[in-house]
């Protein structure tokens, strides 16, 4: 684990009330888990807590502190407005530093071949992991460099872990894949359709 860390306030506002918190720009959250005796609740600064998100994500232990309390947590779940997508909840997990857990990391694909033929689809931008908390990497940096052909794929199991990471995902899952020019695709289709359409001069055959 890093060290990061994120304030925050002790909650006493419950309920109904939070929408007087969010109103004044904070985030209503709970932390929780086995590493806590009692689930604590928090306030987050909605801009501070947005620009730590957006850096960090939720794959990332950090320390979050308030007035009499801090605890190594990661960020579980975020509820967002339906309209505005603004965070209207977080779920900070708790967990044991001791034990195994498991995490959703993101995928980040990097060095495509600028030589290589057709084009590249991502099929997963994520996968589950089980490792130590500190383990836990903040994303996974993916070389695609040897995708060159179409056809070409990389598979869960074509990925370098952090040692003391296993893969929760299924192996055979595929990561990313070079796929044949949309372009190509079209002309192609194009070239059928045409080759299945009468002529003007047939179909004026067919017409006497």
């Amino acid at each position: 684990m890093s060290d990061l860390d994120l304030s925050a306030a002790r909650r006493t506002i419950l309920g109904k009330k939070v929408k007087q918190l969010r109103r004044l720009g904070g985030v209503p959250g709970v932390v929780y888990g086995p590493a806590v005796a009692e689930t604590v609740p928090v306030t987050i600064d909605r801009r501070a807590f947005d620009r730590f998100y957006q850096t960090n994500g939720h794959s990332t232990l950090f320390t979050l502190r308030w007035e009499g309390g801090e605890q190594a947590v990661f960020i579980r779940e975020v509820q967002q407005d339906p309209v505005r997508h603004d965070p209207i909840h977080i779920d900070f997990f708790a967990p044991r530093l001791d034990q195994l857990v498991r995490a959703t990391v993101p995928l980040v694909l990097h060095h495509a071949n600028p030589n290589a033929d057709g084009v590249l689809s991502q099929l997963r931008t994520e996968i589950e992991v089980e490792a130590l908390p500190r383990t836990i990497p903040h994303q996974l940096d993916i070389d695609i460099s040897g995708l060159l052909a179409v056809g070409d794929s990389l598979r869960v199991v074509d990925l370098s872990l952090p040692t003391g990471v296993t893969v929760v995902t299924a192996m055979d899952e595929v990561v990313a894949q070079l796929t044949a020019e949309a372009a190509d695709e079209s002309a192609d289709e194009a070239a059928d359709e045409a080759d299945a359409a009468p002529s003007d001069e047939a179909a004026a055959g067919n017409a006497t």
